[in-house]
Order: C-alpha cells, then sequence, then structure tokens
C-alpha cells in the first residue's frame, strides 16, 4: 500500500505513508489517530514520560468512555524517530488540501480505502472488498493475537468484552495448535531426558 500512496495523495504522500505505518503499528482506530496528539493536554495523547511510552486516553476521547494510560509497545519505536522539536499538534497532520484543516475521518477513510482498491489487497474476496484502515487496525490484533494472552489482547484493542476480542482474534487453526504442542512437548521430553 506504501509504495501506491503517491498515486492517491501525490502532494503529500510522505505524510500519508507515515499515518499508515503509524494505523498499522498501533492499532489505533481511525477517527482515534487523527485525534491522537503530542499535547500533554489533548484528551488523546501520546505520553513518553516514565519507564514506557504510552498513550494518555481521557473517557470522552475514546469509545469505551474511560480514563486510561495503555502501552504502545512498537508503536513507540516508531514514534520516538520523530524529532522533538517535530512532536507538536497532531501526531498524523493530515491536512485537506483545498481547507488546510485536519480531515475528517470520513475523508480519510476514503483516501486509505482509495489507497487499498488502487493497490488491490483483497481483505475478502466474496465481497470483493480492498483494504482500508480498519483492517490496519486488524492486522495490529492479529499480529498481537500469538504474542499476549486474550485479556491482554483486549486491553491493547480496547474492547469492552473479551468475547470480541476471542470472536476475531483469538482464533488458531490446528496447524498452530499442533506445533505449538510438539514444540512443548519435545522440549519437555528433552528435559526428562536430561
Amino acid at each position: 500500500m506504501l509504495a501506491k500512496v503517491i498515486d492517491v495523495r501525490p502532494r503529500d504522500a510522505e505524510v500519508w505513508k507515515f499515518h499508515l505505518n503509524g494505523l498499522w503499528l498501533s492499532g489505533l482506530r481511525l477517527d482515534e489517530s487523527l485525534r491522537l496528539s503530542w499535547e500533554s493536554d489533548s484528551s488523546f495523547a501520546v505520553d513518553l514520560t516514565g519507564g514506557h511510552s504510552r498513550f494518555r486516553i481521557y473517557a470522552e476521547a475514546e469509545k469505551g468512555r474511560q480514563d486510561r494510560l495503555l502501552p504502545m509497545p512498537d508503536f513507540a519505536e516508531f514514534l520516538l524517530k520523530t524529532p522533538r522539536h517535530q512532536r507538536t499538534g497532531f501526531v498524523f497532520n493530515l491536512k485537506g488540501i483545498r481547507t488546510g484543516e485536519q480531515m475528517t475521518s470520513a475523508r480519510a477513510g476514503r483516501v486509505i480505502s482509495d489507497v487499498g482498491e488502487l493497490t488491490e489487497v483483497m481483505v475478502n474476496k466474496g465481497e470483493g472488498k480492498f483494504a482500508t484502515a480498519h483492517d490496519l487496525r486488524r492486522s495490529f490484533g492479529t499480529r498481537w493475537a500469538s504474542r499476549v494472552k486474550p485479556a491482554t489482547l483486549q486491553l491493547l484493542m480496547r474492547h469492552r468484552s473479551i468475547e470480541t476480542t476471542m470472536k476475531y482474534y483469538v482464533c488458531q487453526n490446528s496447524d498452530d495448535v499442533a506445533d505449538e504442542l510438539w514444540a512443548e512437548y519435545g522440549a519437555s521430553s528433552r528435559n526428562k531426558a536430561s
């Protein structure tokens, strides 16, 4: 998708590449990404203080309606590449070409959908559906599903219900389960032989 951004947004392709990478690494919903700020007094902000970088979210700024401090594992490393003097205002400055104002999530979503369609990144062949911003969030959940416990993934995805996390992200196929079991069995039998 990154290679085709320039075909959809030639004037500000680098800003959009930064945004697509950020969505993929953060698991943010599109509207959240457009509100994410470097400013500490913002309702949805990056907090780079303390031992671990995190999101600081006030209840009014997110779907779950509760104040949160949440880790941002690989997204933090991505953000820290931003020079200090550029860490002001919105993290993702997606300005309308005509208005100069931060885009709405509907407009930004159309741009990302256009990129997904242009690159022919198909996410549902039956429906002819191409990649969208939400698919970048899903890819975050899928990547982390095999690395953390379901309750931790629920927290990272900010799902209200563990059932949502389980239904969409914590599904294992028989080959994955077999690989895991045989690896554990092999380690266990080697330990007994020692």
